[in-house]
């Protein structure tokens, strides 16, 4: 998905030229056409169209007396228009009506009363149609004060201010369709960009640290994404002395990002792995949740995996190693650390080539179960299927294979597990 990057400031002030913290309203803008066309130098003038939307940000009602606008108006490039007057202004509240004054360059919207009321599930939307596009391309301020203050409070009135900074461009001017496909990626993966560009000055891909040089392109492939990114196509168009600039964006996510941070704070359990296997069992077997399915690959034979139910025929338990891996051995271990909920009858199978095959049995009551192939293989998924109706739930403490990554560092309230060397420059301290 793209979008455009709007280049406004939005500043609260009050009467006394005091910063505040709160504004009233958030206000977006929104222009027909988008972006602006200047207007040629013979010819038929280039028009549009300015919306403005207002939204509440506060839970209360404020009282609004004024609301004005300052359109920089002239023939030079941070002009907008030649013509004030060539603009219809409208306002959504009712009873509020404009004034133009050429002298100051503003239309001012006020209310009938003197003051009117907005409420705090009230919006303002502020139109200025038609309106004359000079000759000279680049950015315009136009400048949006309010005048207000909280409802039922006789408080001094403030004025909050928002500048949208509009570009003004030449008709030849086109910039559209920043796609990136996929827009989902795995970590590491890669990631294509297309766009449309054309009449353009330079054009520039920006991302993390990297700012590429991508004029007269229109793709870009990007390898090795590792977390989640947003890409700016950044097009620069300059006439003269003067220049004016549009930027698109598109975001990719990565999933399982890498991350990197300043400070870290886990509540919780903390693991470093080689992106641990997914574990999953049928709806009906089910989750104790004081014994979750994370317990299977923790390599602790205190800690156990237990079923929410009973085991049921067709039942199953499967691991999922995201890619196929090579093989070595498979080790699970059956039941609590107490010998109890053993399985009943089934088997266990691997996903090899685009089919299952059973590679071992498991036999009611089986405490461990080991599995070596005699030949090298690769397999993505391992699954234990159950072929008898059990009376009690089912415990694994274990299920692992061989040689694929495990966790190599976990960190828990209740201690933590190093399979790693661990080196401590300034030694340990028991406490």
């Amino acid at each position: 998905m793209t979008s455009t990057i709007p280049r406004y400031t939005a500043n609260t002030f009050t009467t006394d030229g005091a910063v505040t913290n709160t504004s009233p309203l958030h206000f977006d803008l929104n222009t027909n056409p988008d972006p602006v066309r200047i207007s040629p130098s013979n010819g038929d003038t280039q028009r549009a169209d300015f919306v403005l939307v207002g939204s509440r940000r506060s839970a209360s009602a404020i009282e609004c007396r004024k609301i004005t606008l300052t359109v920089p108006t002239g023939n030079n490039s941070p002009d907008l228009t030649t013509d004030l007057t060539s603009a219809a202004a409208q306002i959504s509240l009712p009873d509020w009506t404009p004034e133009t004054n050429t002298a100051t360059k503003t239309i001012t919207f006020t209310p009938t009363s003197g003051h009117a009321e907005i409420g705090r599930d009230q919006g303002v939307t502020v139109q200025l149609m038609g309106m004359r596009i000079n000759t000279e391309i680049g950015s315009a301020p136009l400048r949006m004060d309010l005048e207000w203050r909280e409802a039922g409070h006789n408080d001094p009135w403030q004025t909050g201010t928002t500048i949208f900074d509009i570009g003004k461009f030449p008709p030849n001017f086109h910039l559209a369709n920043f796609i990136a496909e996929p827009l989902i990626i795995d970590n590491n993966g890669a990631v294509e960009l297309d766009w449309e560009a054309s009449g353009v000055s330079s054009l520039r891909l920006l991302y993390d640290a990297a700012d590429i040089n991508v004029l007269n392109l229109t793709t870009y492939p990007v390898n090795n994404v590792t977390h989640t990114t947003v890409f700016y196509l950044r097009a620069t168009v300059q006439v003269g002395n003067n220049t004016v600039e549009r930027t698109l964006t598109t975001t990719v996510t990565v999933r399982i990002p890498d991350l990197e941070v300043g400070n870290l704070r886990v509540h919780g359990d903390f693991t470093i792995a080689s992106r641990l296997p997914m574990v999953t069992v049928t709806p009906q077997l089910g989750v104790d949740e004081r014994h979750p399915l994370k317990n299977l690959l923790n390599e602790n034979l205190e800690t156990y995996y237990l079923s929410n139910a009973p085991v049921q025929a067709d039942d199953r338990v499967e691991l999922d190693l995201h890619a196929p891996a090579e093989i070595n051995t498979i080790d699970v271990y059956f039941g609590d650390p107490d010998g109890g909920n053993l399985p009943p009858s089934g088997a266990m199978w691997i996903f090899i080539l685009g089919i299952w095959i059973r590679v071992a049995e498991i036999v009611p009551g089986q405490r461990e179960l080991h599995w070596t192939p005699t030949t090298r293989l690769l397999a993505q998924f391992i699954r234990l299927t159950f072929v008898e109706t059990s009376t009690t739930n089912l415990a694994i403490r274990s299920m692992r294979v061989s040689p694929y990554p495990w966790p190599k560092l976990e960190v828990t309230p209740d201690g933590a597990l190093f399979d790693v060397p661990v080196t401590a420059r300034r030694g340990i301290t028991e406490v």
